[in-house]
């Protein structure tokens, strides 16, 4: 099973999430054929004989997060928060999948953008239940999420990128800022500009299934001349 984690928060911008929720998605909605024992796989049934005590209900709503996606073809994207539901910075009330402690399990992280980052590089509790380890996991970020993987620690001499206005805070950390769309290494990518994501969703889908999926997967979200003729014509 191969798991993506996309970590969101509240005023989190919506691109930044919708972007790779679509792309990352793909090789599931359009080009199943690409995965390895591809299967849809329904949610369990419930067992409706099963008594719910007053202590469950409470700890039901304790915990309210969104059911899993469908996986198929052992392929599953969620959505990661601190909480069930986060606002966007245009105002949508974004259901999460679960807490963010799950992206540690997961085989990639994408930690997406907005004015939070500024404050949530520097929470010592946020940092503590999002732990991150790019010897076992691809770790990528979108525009200002870089500052959350600053703040881990994971930046401290190492060449990266991230929204202009966001510059200064990565450098505060250690990180070093070069003017680049997208910066790779071996198992951390980091994109600058919305529009950026695109690529790192290409390079992350590469290192997980292989170039041409992952060129079928982007190349089809792309316009006439760009690259979607390569996958229809």
């Amino acid at each position: 099973m191969t798991e993506i984690a996309i970590i969101a928060f509240d005023g989190v911008t919506d691109i930044d999430v919708w972007l790779h929720w679509d792309f990352l998605n793909r090789p599931r909605t359009m080009f199943p054929e690409s995965l390895p024992d591809f299967r849809e796989t329904p949610p369990e049934p419930e067992d409706e004989s099963e008594e719910v005590t007053e202590d469950d209900e409470d700890e039901e709503e304790a915990v309210d997060y969104e059911a899993q996606p469908t996986r198929a073809g052992n392929w599953s994207v969620m959505i990661l928060g601190t909480k069930p539901q986060h606002v966007t910075a245009a105002g949508y009330e974004l259901r999460t999948h679960g807490p963010i402690e799950s992206a540690r399990d997961m085989d990639a992280v994408v930690v997406a953008s907005g004015p939070a980052t500024r404050e949530l590089m520097n929470d010592a509790e946020f940092l503590a239940r999002l732990l991150l380890d790019p010897d076992d996991q691809y770790v990528c970020s979108q525009c200002s999420g870089a500052l959350v993987l600053a703040g881990s620690g994971l930046l401290a001499g190492v060449e990266a990128t991230t929204y202009p206005t966001a510059r200064e805070a990565l450098e505060s950390k250690g990180g070093i800022f070069v003017e680049k769309p997208l910066v790779t290494h071996e198992r951390m990518a980091m994109a600058a500009g919305c529009l950026a994501g695109v690529e790192l969703d290409r390079w992350l889908l590469t290192q997980l299934i292989d170039k041409e999926t992952a060129d079928k997967c982007i190349d089809s979200g792309l316009g006439w001349g760009q690259g979607i003729e390569r996958v229809y014509v």
